[in-house]
């Protein structure tokens, strides 16, 4: 295994709501090593999402730190996908894939060749000269899955990428990105509400609980790659699936009952 890329220590978030002070987060002790999928699932609310924005620069923790260590300084260090697509109504499909190489100062030409070989990879060849408002929801997620990975970042953060598309276009992206990642072999942290989903993609499943999230559990996943959806058959997956389940569900009920007795 590749040295530790991500370690986050005592990390917590919290902030200020209707001048009540809200703890969302932690604290959370992870280490991610270098060309790991690692997956998070949690409970709505639990900090999930904020979790990734401080590992992205995006927030900063309240308390604890998070420690990158970079191999390639010249390389980006984090691109982002995001359940929303995430990529500009006002650019076509290339200027929206080229958009990491323009802000870089790549050469346009390079980066016209490297964003329309993702564009071919993400299987949007074809719509160069498209606006997103004429793409399906699936083509606009395979677009922002191109600009993610066209700057060849080190580490890949998704925020529930697939949750918006229906459940047959989710499998089909579900095995591209794991195509892609098996010929890259990227760091990846994937948060998802889906248990199933996490155990097809992840290396590890990170279990958060209720708010503020705390690492409940961290499941090494223990089937082979490259992985396809009849690991889902395996006896294993089922009894993997029903332990991260029984976390999860015991976190809801917990909520539930605190809310009984206020």
């Amino acid at each position: 295994m590749s040295g530790i890329v991500i370690e986050a220590t005592g990390v917590e978030r919290t902030f200020v709501a209707r001048r009540q002070t809200v703890h969302a987060l932690g604290p959370v002790d992870l280490s991610i090593h270098r060309g790991q999928f690692v997956a998070i699932v949690g409970p709505s609310g639990c900090g999930k999402s904020t979790l990734l924005r401080i590992v992205a620069g995006l927030a900063a923790p309240t308390v604890g730190e998070v420690v990158i260590d970079r191999h390639d300084p010249r390389a980006p260090l984090c691109s982002m996908v995001f359940q929303d697509y995430g990529i500009f109504p006002w650019k076509t499909v290339l200027a929206n894939v080229r958009l990491p190489l323009d802000i870089a100062g790549v050469p346009r030409r390079e980066a016209n060749a490297a964003a329309r070989d993702w564009i071919d990879r993400a299987g949007v060849s074809g719509f160069e000269s498209a606006y997103p408002a004429t793409l399906s929801g699936g083509m606009r997620q395979r677009v922002a899955l191109a600009r993610a990975f066209v700057a060849n970042p080190e580490i890949l953060l998704m925020d529930e990428p697939f949750a918006a598309l229906d459940a047959q276009l989710r499998l089909v992206l579900q095995q591209e990105l794991l195509r892609v990642w098996e010929a890259h072999r990227r760091t990846i942290l994937f948060v998802t509400h889906s248990i199933d989903e996490a155990l097809l993609l992840a290396d590890r499943v990170v279990v958060l609980s209720s708010r503020p999230g705390r690492i409940l559990d961290d499941i090494e996943v223990p089937f082979a790659r490259p992985r396809t959806r009849a690991v889902r058959s395996e006896t294993e997956f089922g009894a993997l699936e029903e332990r991260i389940w029984r976390l999860l569900k015991g976190e809801v009920e917990e909520v539930e009952r605190a809310h009984d007795v206020a």
